[in-house]
């Protein structure tokens, strides 16, 4: 190359590699605006269509739920009273027993016996008869119907009979 010996042709070819590497530098910068430009749109594109998935997603929740609702499941407002009825019953049940139950086989048999004979005993002892009060108390006690109360008819017999035994020291 003749560049050696002629400065005048090497400046020629450097002004001309200078001119080549700024219309290169200036067509890769307007490549890159392009390019930045075109990021920015897709990236305000992607983030429409996230928005736009993300609205239809909740409303598609949302109908899902109303369907469920209106065909019949239970919601949490549906639950929440289902747990409340079933827990004012089970209160209303518990004092329906408490009010309602049944007293041991004790009580109720002392109870029957009561109803059954106490006026009869009450009239025979004002009246005098406190032997017959201690033979019917007797004649009871050795029923088999009888046998939970025996200890309270035998304290009654022992505590006519000693009234009776009372009344005829006199």
């Amino acid at each position: 190359m003749e560049t050696n010996n002629n400065p005048e042709a090497q400046l020629e070819a450097l002004q001309q590699r200078l001119l080549a590497s700024e219309q290169a530098a200036q067509k890769y910068a307007q490549e890159l605006e392009k390019l930045r430009q075109q990021y920015a749109e897709d990236l305000f594109v992607e983030r429409q269509v996230g928005k736009r998935l993300h609205e239809e997603r909740h409303q598609l929740q949302l109908d899902y739920e109303r369907l469920r609702v209106q065909k019949g499941g239970f919601g949490l407002k549906a639950m929440t009273f289902s747990g409340f009825v079933g827990f004012m019953s089970g209160l209303v049940l518990f004092v329906l027993y408490l009010l309602l139950r049944p007293a041991d086989a004790h009580t109720a048999t002392f109870a029957r016996y009561r109803d059954a004979n106490l006026f009869s005993y009450e009239r025979a002892i004002s009246q005098g008869h406190l032997a017959t009060v201690e033979e019917n108390l007797q004649q009871h006690q050795d029923l088999p119907e009888n046998k939970l109360i025996r200890p309270e008819l035998e304290f009654a017999r022992k505590l006519v009979g000693a009234a009776k035994r009372r009344c005829e020291d006199k």
